[in-house]
């Protein structure tokens, strides 16, 4: 009883500092001075302005769908609404991302982020707390694990159009503010997760262990209560905090300081952004997330000097990432390039198969020109 009535307490205080976006639609209509209802989007927005869910305008090469719960996806018990995004004409088998959002928000108001992954080659779940007012951090984190067992479950439902194409053991967590803070909640209950990625996150957790008691309550974030050594992309806004007072402490900047030091981790802060500064998918946000999705989801290491580069839209950007030196034309990685490389590439084009380290030419397949290059390297 004490968990919930501290958490209301925080959740009412951020909902002073909630921009237009966040609400749904009775509070939109109640804040009618400054925020009105899309019907076309299904989403609060600004008077005048959009509703922060993206305009398409980064999607990727690949064409989309969704599945729905009406068409046979998992409705799981530990969230509602959730909607699978997935590429019609991708290259399977195909990496997750599972998607939650913020207080107040439903699955709908993620769906930019859904067809983002989607038009970049991952399957992408967003999904809905059960309760959009009351469900804490910890509960939407459950959501998240929940909604992982959903995609296993659709890739062995026959009538899927996804029946058999999905990774079953590639999955990334994601969500923005309480969402985001709730996707190291599931980094914490399943370290089998391949990556985090948090959307201005905002952090609750009691711990009476570690945490001095204030107030009769013992909130904090320390080390001790967010130790999971997933690897993680964590989105701030610079002045999130003048929105977002209550969570002093408790934001992205506090979660990338306060994750070990082993775990492999990245702290964008965005120039002059506020608490929606990642809401939806756009310019370098995008980009980030991309390489960081193609260095850690799907091992490319070429993508790893690009996460080490400074976004030019950032006030602060801290990494604590180290990208290990590679010779060109080294396919098996043993710091040597000689006939073992050329056979691995031969048996790569033979097999059809693609491997970035053996793609010399970066034309993103592998030919017959990659083998003269690494011949040629050999013979050099």
């Amino acid at each position: 009883m004490k968990n919930k009535i501290i958490i209301s307490f925080f959740i009412a205080l951020n909902m002073v500092y909630a921009e237009c976006y966040e609400l749904n639609q009775s509070d939109c209509l109640y804040w009618s001075q400054y925020c009105e209802w899309n019907d076309e989007t299904g989403q609060c927005q600004e008077i005048g302005g959009g509703g922060g869910g993206g305009d398409g305008s980064d999607d990727g090469p690949y064409q989309y769908a969704t599945v729905t719960e009406s068409q046979g996806l998992r409705n799981g018990p530990d969230y509602r609404d959730g909607v699978l995004y997935y590429p019609t004409d991708g290259n399977p088998p195909f990496k997750s991302v599972i998607i939650t959002p913020g207080f107040g928000g439903g699955s709908s108001s993620m769906s930019s982020w859904g067809a983002f992954f989607a038009s970049h080659g991952f399957t992408a779940l967003i999904i809905g707390p059960n309760d959009e007012i009351n469900d804490s951090h910890q509960q939407r984190g459950e959501g998240l694990i929940d909604g992982i067992e959903t995609v296993r479950q659709e890739n062995n439902r026959s009538a899927s159009p996804l029946y058999g194409l999905i990774d079953t053991e590639s999955f990334t967590v994601s969500g923005y503010s309480m969402g985001g803070g709730a996707s190291h909640n599931a980094a914490l209950m399943d370290s089998s997760i391949k990556a985090v990625i948090s959307l201005n996150p905002t952090v609750l957790f009691e711990n009476c262990d570690v945490c001095p008691e204030e107030f009769g309550y013992c909130i904090c974030l320390v080390p001790e209560v967010i130790e999971h050594y997933i690897p993680s992309l964590i989105f701030a806004g610079e002045f999130e905090i003048n929105e977002l007072e209550a969570y002093a402490g408790l934001l992205g900047q506090d979660v990338y300081a306060n994750l070990p030091s082993e775990t492999q981790k990245i702290m964008f802060e965005g120039a002059g952004g506020g608490h929606g500064s990642a809401y939806s998918p756009s310019g370098e946000v995008s980009e980030y997330i991309l390489s960081f999705m193609n260095y850690f989801v799907l091992e490319d290491d070429s993508y790893c000097e690009s996460l080490l580069e400074t976004p030019s839209s950032a006030s602060q950007y801290l990494t604590n990432i180290v990208c290990e030196d590679s010779v060109q034309g080294d396919v098996n990685g043993d710091a040597l390039v000689n006939v073992q490389d050329v056979v691995l590439v031969v048996n790569l084009v033979l097999s059809a198969s693609y491997d970035s380290a053996a793609d010399l030419n970066s034309d993103g397949i592998i030919n017959v020109l990659d083998i003269v290059q690494v011949v040629n390297i050999i013979l050099n």
